[in-house]
């Protein structure tokens, strides 16, 4: 019932989608505004042109005109557009007196129709207008009243043109251009599909890799990938490996828990076949011995299971000041005092509940065999190489401390510096193994006082100092 919404929704979020519906619309608002600029880049020039054909002709009909014997204007001269001489050719001219309306003359073109003068017919000033032409034409109308030598009266020299020329003109190129503007939008589009798919073929080979490690086909990404893709496929083998080390290290457990637990069966079952008088103790050592291996793998499997690829970041200082507040009230019966310094703005790059465990381990130890104090000191320094912060915990005691050929023996399972001091054995062997599974490492050492000193080596980074 609810794949097809996930799937709808994953369809949605596609980035190669986003990306080029994006482009796409982008592009389309760019070509738009492109086209109106163009549009009125070409419209702007053509009507500057008609208008300054229209004053040409004007002043041309102007300067044609005459006086006449018989005190009447005549044309003297052609103007030289032949269509003031076609009938209803939308070109027309006329000469109308100003004070009676009368039309004195006027362009063959007109053939009976008149046009109407304007009302404000100041001296030489030129007037512009739009009238209607004999044929319902929009005509653009120009006129100029002029006072004529040795006639009475002021006249108006009047020149109209059919717009639809321009009109028609400007038209048929908005029409192509807009047709030229949707073919390169589709091609631009077309384009950027094409770089699209082409820059996400990376993600498709990983895709392929990953369905390739799925099936049994392969067990790591392979291949060389463009630098942007390539932390994603490092990552992605860093969880394969991961996977695959607690994988094998589950399997281990397993095997080593079964070796461990094979010979105290095997005593305790002799023991059910012959009984002996002392039967309760065999049980009871073979029943704690089992115990151990128990709780060793459990708390190892723990600690692999919990080891994560994506670690969050978890204050250093906090951790060790609570721990040291909890096991100083546990030994305070035997006068032990934890002392703390560490950095506020250190962090530890992992989970905060293996950092307790680790120094739990530590300090609990190191309490046991302290006389009167332990110390707990945090620095930091970049791992060469890497770049990357690393943090150095040192766990200091003065107790009697541990022969330096015997150190490395209590990191054993079950081991113990004394077996007459309480405790499983477990711990270094545990912190250890965490430790490692965050790529870091725990030793021992002479501490200053006389006693112990446990490093631990783990990742680190810095707190923002507004979080501090």
């Amino acid at each position: 019932m609810s794949s097809a919404p996930e799937n709808k929704s994953s369809k949605g979020q596609s980035i190669a989608f986003r990306l080029i519906g994006a482009a796409g619309l982008w592009v389309a608002v760019m070509l738009i505004v492109g086209g109106l600029l163009l549009s009125n880049l070409f419209r702007g020039p053509l009507e500057q042109s008609f208008d300054q054909r229209m004053e040409f002709l004007l002043e041309s009909l102007i300067g044609a005109v005459e006086v006449g014997h018989n005190r009447e204007l005549f044309q003297r001269q052609s103007l030289g557009e032949p269509r003031f001489l076609r009938q209803y050719s939308g070109w027309y001219w006329q000469i109308t007196r100003i004070d009676n309306g009368d039309v004195i003359a006027r362009s063959r073109s007109m053939w009976d129709f008149e046009l109407a003068i304007s009302e404000d017919t100041k001296t030489g000033a030129l007037l512009k207008s739009r009238a209607r032409g004999p044929l319902g034409q929009r005509l653009q109308l120009i006129e100029k009243p002029i006072t004529v030598d040795g006639m009475d009266g002021t006249y108006l020299f009047s020149v109209a043109a059919d717009r639809q020329d321009l009109v028609d003109t400007i038209d048929s190129f908005n029409v192509t251009l807009g047709w030229s503007l949707g073919v390169l939008w589709a091609g631009l589009v077309l384009a950027v599909f094409i770089q699209v798919r082409f820059g996400l073929l990376p993600l498709q080979r990983i895709r392929q890799s990953l369905a390739d490690i799925r099936e049994g086909r392969s067990e790591r990404l392979t291949g060389s990938f463009p630098k942007e893709v390539s932390p994603l496929a490092e990552e992605l083998n860093g969880l394969l490996d991961h996977t695959t080390e607690v994988l094998g290290r589950a399997r281990s457990h397993v095997g080593n828990l079964a070796h461990a637990l094979k010979t105290p069966l095997a005593v305790l079952s002799n023991e059910s076949e012959t009984p002996t008088e002392n039967i309760s103790t065999i049980v009871d050592e073979q029943t704690q011995l089992m115990r151990r291996h128990v709780d060793h793998h459990l708390a190892r499997a723990r600690a692999m299971g919990q080891a994560p690829l994506l670690r969050g970041q978890t204050p250093l200082l906090p951790v060790l000041e609570a721990v040291a507040r909890t096991l100083e009230k546990i030994y305070a019966h035997e006068g032990v005092s934890i002392s703390v310094k560490a950095p506020p703005e250190l962090a530890f790059r992992g989970e905060q509940h293996d950092l307790e465990e680790m120094l739990g381990n530590l300090v609990d130890n190191a309490c046991k065999w302290a006389r009167r104090e332990v110390a707990l000191v945090a620095e930091s320094y970049s791992e060469t190489g890497s770049g990357g912060l690393q943090i150095q915990l040192q766990i200091d005691d003065d107790g009697p401390g541990v022969p330096e050929e015997k150190r490395e023996e209590i990191f054993g399972r079950g081991e113990r510096a004394d077996e007459s001091t309480p405790g499983s054995g477990l711990g270094l062997s545990i912190v250890r193994d965490i430790a490692t599974l965050y790529g870091g490492d725990v030793s021992l050492g002479d501490a200053p006082e006389g006693g112990l000193r446990a490093t631990l080596i783990l990742p680190g980074g810095l707190i923002p100092a507004d979080a501090v």
